[in-house]
């Protein structure tokens, strides 16, 4: 249903606050700068009815601050009782790695890795299978696009692929009630070089 906890604990009313200055690090770097990729999409703003142009859309969003409930997530929630639609986990991903690129006196290497994104909202059209999912679909896709004209564009941290980890899907009947609402789910692996 859900990738296993890689974390204890976590949930919503948590904040998982890196520390400043700008996290350093080719282990935290890739993690908020997906953080940030998500947040400035005009697709995710939208969807948590906030104005593309919003000074403060990272603030709420990444923070839950200025009043509005956050919706970006890093890098565990609690999924027993998980309940914010829509939203955005974003994880460790399950690969990391460093390269040698030039050997001899430089002895240098590249690291590479990725980064889970898992994506969630609530069912748009409860009843209507076709609908719902084409709905989900338009939405993932729409903010995908968005994320992937932004991923490769950065000297440090490159974006290398964007893999579907998790097929779009309703979660079972079980967490369907749990909850109270039927969602939407899936997950991709971003996967950068730096």
């Amino acid at each position: 249903m859900f990738p296993r906890r890689l974390f204890p604990g976590g949930g919503p009313q948590k904040k998982y606050a890196f520390p400043d200055p700008d996290p350093q690090g080719i282990i935290l770097r890739p993690l908020t700068k997906i953080v940030s990729l998500i947040s400035a999409t005009d697709t995710f703003r939208t969807r948590n009815n906030l104005e593309t142009d919003d000074p403060v859309a990272d603030e709420k969003l990444i923070d839950g601050d200025h009043g509005v409930q956050r919706r970006i997530f890093y890098p565990e929630v609690d999924w027993d009782t998980f309940d914010v639609f829509p939203s955005a986990v974003v994880q460790f991903g399950p690969d990391w790695r460093a390269t040698l690129r030039a050997g001899g006196a430089q002895n240098d290497t590249r690291p590479a890795g990725s980064v889970r994104v898992i994506l969630m909202d609530e069912d748009q059209n409860p009843g209507d299978i076709e609908a719902s999912m084409r709905d989900f679909g338009t939405y993932v896709g729409q903010l995908l696009d968005d994320m992937r004209s932004q991923f490769a564009v950065d000297d440090e941290f490159t974006g290398i692929g964007i893999t579907q980890e998790e097929s779009p899907f309703l979660p079972d009947k079980e967490s369907e009630a749990s909850r109270g609402i039927a969602w939407w789910t899936c997950s991709y692996l971003f996967e950068w070089s730096s």
